[in-house]
């Protein structure tokens, strides 16, 4: 059982259980007021930035009334997701090659966090 499903179950207790509660009655009001939207493959996602919902957001949406496939919104978070780190890896330009050789010297080898590129400068 997930977390939200054992707070709003009352197993937590009666703060959570309300809390829970809260959340899906912002969740309804997001749905009404049209900040969510669905695409043609029924995925959820914010109308402000086309993104699709984060997992907890859709979990929470599920006990609402608006339709949405949640297998589609996680398929598109995932596709969102690959998209945005192949953008985000690069070659870096000369300027960030002799600002890394500033920072950990010549001869080191530098990973990116996000992408996991290894940079030799």
């Amino acid at each position: 059982m997930a977390r939200f499903e054992r707070e709003l179950s009352g197993a937590l207790g009666a703060f959570w259980k309300k809390n829970a509660e809260q959340e899906i009655e912002k969740m309804q009001t997001r749905a009404d007021n049209g900040e969510i939207r669905t695409d043609a493959q029924g995925a959820a996602f914010w109308a402000s930035n086309g993104k699709a919902l984060p997992s907890d957001s859709a979990e929470i949406l599920g006990y609402t009334t608006f339709e949405f496939d949640s297998t589609a919104t996680a398929d598109l978070r995932e596709a969102q997701t690959i998209a945005f780190l192949a953008g985000y890896r690069h070659t870096p330009t000369a300027e960030e090659r002799a600002e890394m050789q500033a920072a950990f010297g010549k001869g080191t080898t530098v990973v990116d966090c996000l992408s996991g590129q290894k940079i030799r400068i």
